[in-house]
């Protein structure tokens, strides 16, 4: 079991619906998704916030595809080991 597979157990239906809603519309089209961000000193990483988690993802540029790195609580760890 992965680790956002793990956060995602640990949260409410209402949580994890709103989650899982969110990374399936980056996944299709994450340009239309609003308030997505740079993450500071990360190239081809984005955030984008839910409440107060926040999902971060990569932009492959050759093939414009997403892979998502990290779903998190919003904290001073969040953007290390990146």
């Amino acid at each position: 079991m992965d680790k956002i597979e793990k956060l995602l157990r640990a949260l409410t239906a209402k949580e994890q619906e709103a989650i899982m809603l969110l990374m399936d519309q980056l996944k299709r089209d994450y340009k239309k998704v609003p308030g997505i961000s740079s993450v500071k000193g990360k190239r081809r990483l984005f955030k984008v916030r839910i409440g107060k988690y926040r999902i971060v993802f990569e932009v492959h540029s050759k093939t414009n595809e997403i892979e998502i790195r990290k779903v998190a609580r919003r904290n001073e760890k969040t953007y290390k080991n990146l």
